[in-house]
């Protein structure tokens, strides 16, 4: 294995003694390549990392110099579909399955990390640690501890770091949420987080593990993640609804959402308690994550619930909204009405609930990546629209969530109505997706109450009955295990 402490020192001694062939650029100064570009690597070549392929070689100050993904095959798909989209060629682009290889380069300015959950801060951390600058897709942890050292690791190695929060970009939140902490609508009452995704079921549970594809190097797919049977029947993307590599859709989809409740509320510490109630039904598949799961909290004095359903409102009948006409945003509610949407735009209503009486355009914060390649070139870290230390925030929300939700076991109806107390939003919820279950044929559902759990915002000490430390300080593998950096 490389030591990337050594590559690092290499790079220090020549910037030091004065050569320029392979020098690490001096931290806030411009970082470009000879043709004044940008040149990164993308590494992660599923979905996601597919968009971003397109996404971020669309930018004039862009040179992709590489591709990696332990997959091969999953490189050279993303590159032909990045290829025919862009209608130019990318021969001339490495296919690099070992991402130490891709560290290694004296040709990269920065990495853009598409790679599975379990996978974003290590990669990311070894990145700055090697000189690179970093885009890392949300959640940018897998873990509260990974996100602390993430953080850490900004602070220790002086790279630019940017999260894939692209909500930031868009002018719809921008202006929206601006009003309203303008104190437009007066008080804010609560906020409340909304994922609905219509998901499908991932398949039975499988009697032997599944065989990993030929083309794909399963060791450096696992990396930090522990090395047990995979019983989906689907190796790529289904990861995410399993806790070993994935967060399931509140730390896949939602914290997108739960990012603009965060930025509406000031951006400020975590919360000092959180209690999730939920379950994984009527799919019986080999998921572990929930599909219908919700989590309360109070963020800066004000009331936050967040709300994720993976699940239709019956087997053949979709989902097309639910909460105040929203399927995946925020609804701001305030003395003066609402604020109401997220991504590609959002609208205000009066305090009749009905007229709407602003609106806020957006553009799906298609600008997000070249807001970091901007940053880059100019090493303002200010002008990053979604700053490590916010996008680790929103991540961390979403990973106590799911640490209350796995130290919990199925509870009566009663304890359950104890915990939720007079939080008639929750009431709402819950009964509104009893009427849904029923139409899965399911009366009494076996819903999981999730320990309340007590977070020190400081220390970021997190305690409650029925927790596991793995799942606050995921343990990694062997060599590929996060530093503890602070």
């Amino acid at each position: 294995m490389t030591n990337l402490a050594s590559i690092v020192s290499r790079r220090k001694f020549l910037a030091l003694t004065g050569s320029t062939a392979c020098a690490l650029p001096v931290f806030g100064t411009s970082v470009v390549g000879a043709n004044n570009r940008v040149r990164i690597a993308v590494i992660g070549c599923g979905g996601r990392g597919r968009s971003l392929l397109g996404m971020f070689s669309s930018i004039p100050e862009v040179e992709l110099v590489a591709v990696c993904d332990p997959d091969t095959k999953q490189m050279e798909s993303a590159l032909a579909k990045t290829q025919k989209k862009l209608k130019s060629d990318l021969s001339q682009v490495a296919r690099i399955q070992d991402y130490r290889r891709v560290l290694e380069r004296d040709d990269l300015d920065a990495v853009v990390i598409a790679a599975p959950n379990h996978w974003h801060t290590l990669l990311a951390i070894q990145a700055m640690e090697a000189g690179k600058d970093v885009y890392v897709e949300k959640p940018v942890s897998h873990s509260v501890w990974e996100g602390q050292q993430l953080v850490a690791a900004e602070k220790k190695y002086g790279r630019m770091i940017g999260g894939g929060f692209q909500n930031r970009s868009d002018p719809g939140p921008q202006e929206g949420i601006k009003f309203v902490q303008e104190g437009n609508l007066g008080k804010m009452n609560s906020v409340h987080v909304c994922c609905f995704r219509n998901r499908n079921t991932i398949g039975a549970h499988l009697d032997k593990p599944l065989v990993p594809p030929a083309t794909c190097d399963y060791n450096l797919w696992l990396g930090p993640a522990q090395d047990v049977p995979i019983l989906r029947p689907q190796f790529h993307y289904d990861w995410h609804w399993i806790w070993n590599t994935g967060n399931g859709d509140i730390g896949n989809q939602a914290p997108h959402e739960i990012d603009l409740a965060c930025w509406v509320l000031g951006d400020g510490p975590l919360p000092t308690s959180i209690q999730s109630v939920g379950g994984r039904f009527g799919w019986n598949d080999a998921g572990e994550t929930p599909n219908l799961m919700t989590a309360w909290y109070e963020q800066a004095g004000i009331p936050v619930i967040i709300e994720v359903n993976d699940l239709k409102l019956s087997p053949t009948r979709n989902v097309s909204h639910m909460r105040n006409k929203v399927r995946v945003g925020i609804v701001v509610n305030c003395e003066g009405g609402e604020l109401r949407g997220g991504r590609g735009g959002m609208y205000v209503v009066g305090d009749d609930g009905k007229t709407k009486i602003h609106s806020f355009p957006g553009n799906g914060g298609g600008g997000h990546q070249k807001n970091f390649i901007d940053a880059v070139r100019s090493r303002d870290r200010s002008a990053i629209a979604a700053s490590i230390v916010d996008a680790e925030r929103s991540s961390a929300v979403a990973h106590l969530a799911n640490v209350s939700m796995r130290s919990g076991g199925v509870a009566q109806s009663d304890a359950i109505a104890s915990a939720v107390g007079d939080n008639e939003m929750v009431q709402t919820i819950l009964r509104e997706q009893g009427e849904q279950l029923s139409a899965w044929g399911i009366t009494t559902p076996d819903y999981a109450l999730g320990s309340k759990l007590s977070i020190n915002p400081d220390t970021i000490e997190v305690s409650g009955e029925g927790l596991d430390p793995n799942w606050i300080r995921t343990p990694g593998r062997g060599e590929f295990a996060v530093p503890e950096l602070g």
